[in-house]
């Protein structure tokens, strides 16, 4: 069976981003090159994350609808992850149906400091 090992992410700033992931989604920095250079996160189910820093990202960098996608279980894991996305200072919209020709999901885009798309979704119910 072969594993995804890691998503490496080109942002702009390093620090912010870092900070985003640490506190909305449980990642831990395991490795630091500089003071916003790189950094290495494991996730709480092993996903590594490295982050590095370029100065050219912003979000119109990235091809229109790259993002990385984060599955909740639930709407209501979707709502507590909002919540605790808003709690470190994140301003994420709220959440809302999201039609996209597909089945419904439930769930919201966001775009911390540094250049990358982040959706938190679910099937909607």
């Amino acid at each position: 069976m072969t594993k995804l090992n890691h998503c490496n992410l080109s942002v702009s700033n390093v620090t912010e981003v870092c900070r985003f992931f640490e506190a909305c989604f449980g990642f831990e920095t395991t490795d630091r090159i500089g003071e916003d250079k790189l950094v290495v996160m494991h996730g709480e189910d092993g996903a590594v994350l490295t982050l590095m820093y370029d100065k050219t990202v912003t979000p119109d960098t990235y091809p229109r609808m790259f993002h990385i996608g984060f599955l909740e279980q639930n709407e209501g894991s979707v709502v507590r992850r909002h919540q605790r996305m808003v709690q470190a200072g994140f301003a994420a919209p709220e959440p809302a149906v999201i039609h996209r020709g597909g089945p419904k999901t439930f769930g919201f885009y966001y775009t911390p400091p540094g250049g990358v798309v982040v959706e938190v979704s679910c099937p909607a119910e």
